[in-house]
């Protein structure tokens, strides 16, 4: 149970980390149908998506820092599904 709980509080953690992240990098995103600037709900719901494996968003990075930044977080999201899939088989 252990293992469960502290893998919920990683990716939560994830999420709020990018969410940030994203934040702090605003200006390197754009809104889908939009010409407003995203919100702070547009970058939660990105990362949210993002580290659940969905990946669908009203926002996208135009820059290299935002597609490196989506990079790294689905890397992570990736790498964590795999190590939790192995402790849990075991």
């Amino acid at each position: 149970m252990k293992i469960l709980f502290r893998t919920l509080l990683f990716h939560f953690s994830c999420i709020i980390l990018f969410f940030l992240i994203y934040w702090n990098l605003g200006d390197h995103f754009l809104r889908d149908k939009s010409k407003t600037p995203a919100t702070l709900l547009d970058f939660l719901l990105l990362s949210t998506t993002v580290q659940a494996g969905v990946g669908i968003a009203d926002i996208y990075p135009i820059s290299f820092r935002g597609k490196l930044s989506l990079i790294i977080q689905q890397m992570i999201m990736i790498s964590t599904h795999v190590i939790t899939l192995y402790i849990f088989t075991l």
